[in-house]
């Protein structure tokens, strides 16, 4: 069919626009010079204008409607082509221009207050940024459309027909039993044991282990590179250019957990089937699903005591002088401790949706009007005191702590929820294809695993829309029982 022949010219043209893109704002987390925002803002408002002059065309109007008339006679991926086409055309096309050109230079301007205030720890700095970013974001919910509630037309960019009633309901589930989880501060006594101490480690020795990690799992360097950066990241720029970076303290084993958690999201990429390269398809299917996979490997493998017992071993002989004297089940307590902390991406596994359902509400709310920006650093601290215990010591610790505001990144916080709650019951379903799953993660034999996770969610890329494609892997819609289960047993370090 030629119109569709036309489609995907368009399509890769599209694809290759954004990769651009990412390639720019890879270089401005990564390498860029300070003095070059100014800049970086202005190429980030062109290429945002150019991309969205692209997408609203009515050129590429009249195709889509043609070829979603012949809808019956195309191939899955066309027709999957035609419904992510026309998702981005109709969104975009409900966003003036000068609105998006606006947006961009807005958000790429307020990184560096962000920074700034941050390191002052002094939430006032970036007040005025965060009160125009907020502004616009409900403009844009405007622009876009929704039912019920502001929030729903920005959650919708990340999470397809997921709506906050929906988010409500399974948070109204999770919070209570994760409070309490925390309150005991441990899903079993055995964690209150004092930790090993551990000597600095050298970030030559940090960077050298995070790399055997992500091989271990099976990321391809050919195709992929991992760098440096304030916060870890993935990215993608190509079908064979699936980008992680990292970052390093002495002090801390964040680095291992950051490398399985980024190299997850670049094996979904790294494997999605080659025919949807230059496609819409050639990305995952949404931020849920993406950190669905990033979780099950830092997580639900990543610190499984039968995962350990294969790597401990080289995780000594790797970095010599720090582990050579700890059991194994010192070490599985350590990385598995309930401890709840300010910091977002420090959290354990119990306490860390705690910290994404304060940020949902807080959004929820503010761009519903029942909450002014001023309010924020107390309402954020209020609700760390009811939820986690906890005593927030600073803006920088608390309200200031993630970069997505100063990304204009409304709505997304809640994806790393889903992530978890996903995580959990696509493991089960792994689980039930594989009886012997012990062995499997005991022998090392993650390749296993991830030709599992290749054929039922990898290789389709954007094919099926989210709550299909878990519909399809797991036999059920999303929810927060398979999670709650999952941190329950891990009383037997039994994963």
């Amino acid at each position: 069919m030629k119109k569709i022949k036309e489609l995907h010219s368009r399509a890769a043209e599209l694809t290759n626009l954004n990769n651009i893109l990412a390639l720019l704002q890879w270089d401005q987390e990564v390498m860029m010079p300070p003095a070059a925002t100014a800049d970086r803002a202005g190429q980030l408002s062109v290429l945002s204008t150019i991309i969205h002059k692209k997408i609203t065309a009515p050129g590429l109007r009249n195709l889509l409607q043609q070829a979603a008339e012949h809808s019956d006679h195309l191939a899955a991926k066309d027709k999957a082509l035609v419904r992510i086409l026309t998702r981005e055309h109709v969104r975009n096309t409900k966003l003036p221009e000068k609105f998006v050109a606006d947006f961009a230079r807005l958000t790429s301007e307020s990184l560096p207050v962000w920074v700034a205030a941050r390191k002052q720890a002094d939430f006032k700095i970036f007040l005025p940024y965060l009160e125009k970013i907020v502004s616009m974001s409900l403009q844009k919910s405007d622009y876009l459309g929704y039912e019920e509630h502001p929030y729903d037309a920005l959650l919708d960019l990340y999470e397809e027909g997921l709506t906050s009633r929906q988010l409500n309901d399974i948070f109204a589930n999770l919070q209570p039993e994760l409070t309490r989880l925390v309150e005991k501060k441990g899903v079993t006594p055995s964690q209150d044991k004092p930790v090993f101490p551990f000597p600095p480690i050298a970030q030559k020795d940090q960077i050298a282990f995070s790399e055997m990690m992500l091989e271990v799992i099976g990321y391809e360097f050919t195709r992929g590179r991992q760098d440096v950066s304030a916060h870890p990241f993935t990215t993608s720029i190509g079908h064979n250019d699936r980008r992680v970076t990292n970052r390093y303290r002495p002090d801390s084993l964040e680095f291992i957990f950051s490398a399985l958690h980024e190299g997850g999201h670049a094996l979904y990429e790294q494997n999605i089937a080659a025919e949807y390269a230059d496609t819409p398809l050639d990305e995952g299917v949404s931020l849920g699903i993406h950190e669905s996979q990033s979780r099950l490997w830092e997580n639900i493998i990543g610190r499984s005591r039968l995962f350990w017992s294969r790597y401990f071993p080289i995780l000594q002989q790797a970095i010599p002088g720090s582990f050579q004297h700890v059991e194994l089940d010192d070490f599985t307590r350590h990385i598995n401790k309930i401890q709840p902390g300010l910091i977002r991406v420090e959290a354990d596994e119990v306490s860390y949706n705690l910290h994404i359902i304060v940020r949902f509400e807080l959004e929820r709310d503010l761009l519903a009007g029942n909450l002014r920006i001023v309010e924020l650093p107390e309402l954020w601290n209020e609700k760390y005191k009811k939820y986690l215990g906890l005593k927030v010591d600073s803006d920088a610790n608390g309200v200031l702590q993630d970069i997505h505001w100063a990304h204009s990144s409304l709505g997304y916080f809640p994806t790393y929820t889903i992530g978890n709650l996903a995580a959990a019951q696509i493991w089960d379903a792994y689980c039930r294809s594989d009886p012997d799953f012990k062995q499997t993660l005991q022998q090392g034999r993650l390749d296993k695993i991830r030709k599992w996770l290749t054929e039922n969610i990898y290789s389709h890329g954007s094919l099926y829309p989210p709550a299909e494609l878990l519909q399809q892997v797991c036999g059920e819609p999303l929810h927060s029982g398979s999670f709650i289960q999952y941190l329950k047993n891990k009383t037997e370090f039994s994963l």
